[in-house]
């Protein structure tokens, strides 16, 4: 699978909708790993990987493996118990920028603007920080991520 880098200058971000949400807490991990494995599972990217891969995933992102996670840039929605979507920052040093490691939606509520919601939250919130710029990583084919993406106005990046 080819991978597409991506970039955006950040600039504030209009919410034309309210969804209720919460910064990710380390308690969320959990469920976490139970949004991410059944978010992707069925897509583009799913390699067939177990439940575990999920926890590992999650687990490994908390705890900085890719980069200093941004708890408050990091925002989940949670309906009942369960989390229904997510979008996870870390600061990424090979780009001396905020990093967009996960964006992700529970299938049944996809399509309604929570992860748009939830990336512009974070975009306001980095920007509040001082950041100027968010990168992140597609996989080219992920038609409804790249669509968010570019309709956000991020870029790929050259030579990527």
């Amino acid at each position: 699978m080819k991978r597409i880098p991506m970039f955006l200058k950040l600039s504030p971000q209009h919410l034309k909708r309210e969804w209720t949400c919460q910064v990710v807490r380390d308690n969320d991990a959990n469920e976490l790993a139970i949004l991410l494995y059944a978010s992707f599972r069925g897509t583009i990217d799913d390699e067939g990987e177990p439940f575990s891969a999920a926890v590992r995933e999650i687990e490994k992102t908390l705890a900085g493996e890719y980069g200093d996670f941004l708890h408050d840039c990091s925002f989940v929605i949670e309906e009942g118990t369960a989390l229904v979507a997510a979008c996870l920052i870390s600061w990424y040093e090979p780009a001396d920028s905020p990093f967009v490691v996960f964006t992700m939606t529970r299938p049944e509520s996809k399509g309604q603007g929570m992860g748009r919601f939830l990336l512009k939250k974070s975009i306001n919130a980095l920007m509040v920080r001082g950041d100027t710029k968010l990168t992140l990583i597609v996989t080219e084919g992920n038609l409804p991520a790249q669509h968010l993406y570019t309709s956000l106005g991020f870029e790929a990046i050259s030579g990527g």
